[in-house]
């Protein structure tokens, strides 16, 4: 199997990886609940894997809240802040947000804690982006949450201008780096006052592993979503006033996070290069397809960074049927609306979906020389 669906998760985990998670399954016990080697073994799970995310974003390890993927910390982050107001926030977003955020906001408000104005994102002209959110900002925003990139076609978006400008006007930042952690170097300070973000795709941790990660300029208070046992402060009914442990109840999985740590130490051996150089082959290979149709990918004129994914429709194709056709022929892919239905709809790709190409650290040039092959030999027909 060809693997070209890192944008979902990141494949192959390393072989440092999987060790670093059977060895913590045999000698890790309950992180913070006894005094005995197997519990302190589980403590130092979560202390390497909280400090090398710390290392790694520039924030303070008891910054660094581990959540079970970025949708979690969305929801920590985002009700957390809105819990915490007595009025209802207005809040400003995006019109290419994953569900993860799009969801959230739905519920918010339909519950009436939450107005909501949608800023427009120009896909060519980062300026025009930057002009809309700023003219979308009231007196009365106190909130923006964005996406860096596009889970549905790789476009990165001017997070750090639209962060410099948001706190100048004392709005809360956060941000959704599903698609950029592993990628990009990102410093917390400068993305936002909150920065969520996945274990399991370009960090190449295990899957159930992420983190909420608060900057240390953020001085605004967050309700915790969940409440239950820390391990410490037993007899206070209340949740912990700091973080991580306000936002952690329950037993936390430290065989999952001893693989994260481990993803994490790997990370600075890694070839960034492949994947851009492999993403800029197909993507001119593709755009001379005949039979086949590129989406929202940058211009010849314009060939700015992305994430390497790329969004395509196979002429005479839905895209899970294409999506489908293309597993048939070891190839993995993903076809449909990518859990990103505003994306979807600015994209005007709602009735068709798209077949998400994305690219990773276990690709090779010989695999995008066998999509484009079996691609090619289909569209002939």
């Amino acid at each position: 199997m060809i693997y070209f669906d890192h944008a979902a998760t990141g494949m192959p985990k390393s072989e440092g990886v999987v060790n670093a998670v059977a060895s913590a399954m045999r000698f890790c016990g309950n992180p913070g609940r006894g005094s005995y080697e197997l519990a302190h073994a589980g403590d130092r799970a979560l202390f390497d894997c909280r400090n090398a995310l710390a290392r790694e974003f520039g924030a303070l390890p008891e910054n660094c809240v581990l959540t079970k993927n970025t949708t979690e910390a969305l929801n920590i982050a985002v009700k957390g802040f809105v819990f915490s107001k007595k009025e209802p926030v207005h809040v400003l977003v995006s019109d290419f947000d994953h569900n993860a955020v799009s969801r959230i906001i739905y519920d918010l408000e339909r519950s009436n804690k939450i107005k909501t104005t949608v800023f427009e994102s120009d896909l060519f002209d980062d300026k025009k982006t930057v002009q809309n959110f700023e003219n979308s900002i009231t007196e009365k925003t106190s909130l923006a949450v964005f996406t860096h990139a596009s889970n549905v076609c790789g476009k990165i978006f001017p997070v750090k201008e639209m962060r410099k400008i948001a706190k100048s006007r004392g709005i809360t930042v956060i941000t959704d780096i599903a698609q950029t952690a592993g990628i990009l170097d990102i410093n917390a300070d400068d993305y936002g006052d909150i920065i969520c973000l996945p274990g399991h795709k370009s960090l190449y941790g295990p899957a159930g592993t992420g983190a909420m990660i608060i900057s240390s300029g953020f001085d605004g208070q967050l309700y915790p979503l969940l409440h239950g046992g820390t391990g410490i402060l037993s007899a206070d009914m209340k949740m912990p006033k700091s973080a991580p442990e306000r936002f952690e109840a329950g037993s936390l999985n430290a065989p999952a996070y001893a693989g994260l740590h481990a993803a994490l130490k790997e990370k600075d051996g890694i070839n960034k290069k492949l994947p851009q150089k492999i993403y800029k082959y197909l993507l001119g290979e593709l755009k001379n397809m005949k039979g086949v149709t590129v989406i929202g990918a940058p211009d010849e004129d314009n060939e700015e960074y992305r994430v390497p994914i790329i969004l395509i429709n196979l002429w005479g194709y839905h895209s899970q049927e294409a999506a489908e056709m293309l597993a048939k022929e070891n190839i993995a892919v993903r076809g449909g609306l990518h859990c990103a239905y505003k994306a979807h709809k600015k994209l005007g790709t709602l009735k068709t979906g798209g077949v998400r190409i994305s690219i990773g650290r276990g690709n090779t040039m010989v695999h995008a020389k066998a999509l484009i092959d079996i691609l090619a030999g289909k569209m002939s027909r």
